[in-house]
């Protein structure tokens, strides 16, 4: 039954008298009380008096689903000319429009999901793009083979006979090729060697590092101050300079070549708004600490950076206190100002944040469980999503083309073990699914994606110091050298290195 339209939809002033008593919502097919002018949706007061009780829940007079009364006809009438969003506004849509035309516009929208035709695709594409995804993308769209004229789905086609023999050919035709004179051979193995030097020395020069920062020792109950770099190229661990205070559940970014921290929580559980800073280019690099403080203290929230600015996202600010549902910003060059930018659907903490150009996916969390919601930075205002599948808290995310993957973490309140599973969740179109699943669970973790490698490390399991890796290649997992210390609650920056060394 139809509950009223969410008030942060729309682009009117709303008069209170038109807002449904029971769901806080503008009125929908609006109905009111027998003796009073009490307005409701039809769906709110059917199912309230279905269901708790046979009264008016504001006046409290004796009120059935029969002695219902239609609301007069002015009231429908001022309430459909309210101007609303689309309800695919989160799927790009951005028309405004009178309630009262919402309905044949939404039927007929671009932006309305549509599932692919295609036989075997189950994939949501909006309704503009479904004809070139059924033709040009879908994997299961059909085709024809050009020699024997068989249809076949795409995916099918690199396993049809009629190619697997042109490769036989081309085969043929490449060994043909190679019988050449014994000069010709080594000219080419000259070539080649030089052309394997050439690509080493381009690995060699550019590549990728994680720095693992802070976090808390559940061995010793204490909150570590120390940072350790881990090279891919080299598989190995090598210690960087120390924080100057230790610190644990902060959150750190990349900005200028330069790795800042930010908040976190000391071993007297003291709160704390100050931002230390590892300048990359410094010879010795040291940490230092920022021009000017968080706006607030915090710990277990989000960063990211956008532009110039950092946004800071949920959080608390007491511990084993209540949740935030703030979002700031802090001017990362001068005049270095910071504000309040906006308030998300739903109060969080250890939860998931990525960015995705300039939308901010923001997944799961403490007192948000499956909630998902993106903040859009251009607007200032948050939109709600299809939720997860489970809830989940404390676990690790990592950006993946379009996807969040959300790694590991506990699920509510009273679960007492660590989830293996891998929740991929699509940023597009809202779906998710578990997409793999580790050895172990792990919870307070921090995760690294660099091309088809995902990377997890530390957090709540057997050996919280252990690092895991998964090719999405081979589809296989491997176990990294360990971190000298044992951490969970860190955070981690992925540094891309051109001939820098600290």
């Amino acid at each position: 039954m139809a509950e009223g339209y969410d008030t942060t939809r729309f682009h009117s002033t709303i008069d209170e008298g038109f807002v449904c008593c029971i769901c806080l919502g503008v009125l929908q097919d609006p109905k009111q009380c027998e003796n009073n002018e009490h307005y409701f949706c039809s769906g709110c007061i059917k199912k309230h008096l279905e269901k708790t009780s046979h009264s008016c829940p504001v006046c409290q007079d004796k009120l059935t689903v029969e002695t219902l009364r239609k609301a007069p006809r002015i009231v429908a009438d001022c309430v459909s000319r309210y101007k609303i969003s689309c309800d695919h506004a989160a799927r790009g849509c951005d028309a405004i429009l009178e309630l009262g035309a919402l309905q044949a516009h939404v039927q007929d929208c671009d932006f309305m999901p549509v599932t692919c035709p295609n036989e075997g695709c189950d994939d949501v594409v909006s309704k503009r793009d479904v004809k070139q995804h059924e033709l040009d993308l879908c994997r299961f769209k059909t085709t024809t083979c050009d020699d024997c004229g068989e249809k076949m789905a795409q995916h099918k086609y690199g396993a049809h006979g009629c190619v697997l023999r042109r490769d036989v050919d081309e085969i043929k035709k490449d060994l043909a090729e190679m019988k050449a004179t014994q000069h010709e051979m080594m000219t080419c193995m000259q070539r080649m060697t030089t052309a394997f030097e050439s690509l080493q020395k381009s690995v060699n020069s550019k590549s990728t590092d994680i720095v693992v920062i802070a976090g808390w020792n559940p061995k010793t109950e204490k909150c570590l101050s120390s940072v350790e770099r881990f090279s891919l190229l080299n598989q190995t661990w090598t210690q960087l300079p120390r924080l100057k205070i230790a610190r644990s559940g902060s959150a750190a970014v990349m900005f200028n070549n330069q790795v800042f921290v930010c908040g976190g929580i000391t071993d007297d559980e003291t709160l704390l708004d100050s931002i230390e800073v590892l300048d990359l280019n410094g010879n010795p690099p040291e940490w230092h600490e920022f021009f000017v403080n968080l706006p607030i203290k915090i710990f277990a929230h989000k960063c990211v950076v956008h532009g110039n600015r950092l946004l800071i996202i949920g959080g608390q600010t007491k511990v084993a206190g209540e949740s935030l549902d703030a979002i700031y910003e802090l001017l990362l060059v001068p005049p270095y100002s910071s504000k309040l930018l906006c308030h998300m659907k739903k109060k969080r903490a250890l939860h998931g944040v990525e960015l995705f150009d300039d939308k901010v996916l923001i997944a799961g969390g403490e007192d948000a469980e499956t909630d998902v919601e993106i903040f859009n930075i251009a607007r200032n205002e948050c939109v709600e999503m299809p939720p997860l599948p489970s809830p989940v808290r404390g676990m690790g995310t990592v950006r993946r083309g379009d996807t969040m993957l959300l790694i590991g973490g506990m699920g509510n309140m009273d679960a007492q073990e660590a989830s293996n599973e891998i929740i991929e969740y699509d940023f597009k179109t809202g779906q998710s699914k578990v997409l793999l699943a580790m050895k172990t669970g792990r919870a307070f973790c921090l995760c690294v994606c660099c091309g088809n490698t995902l990377i997890v490390i530390g957090g709540v399991l057997a050996d919280p110091a252990a690092v895991d890796c998964f090719n999405f290649l081979s589809n296989s997992w491997k176990r990294l050298p360990s971190m000298a210390e044992t951490r969970m609650l860190a955070s981690a920056v992925v540094l891309i290195k051109e001939n820098l060394e600290f």
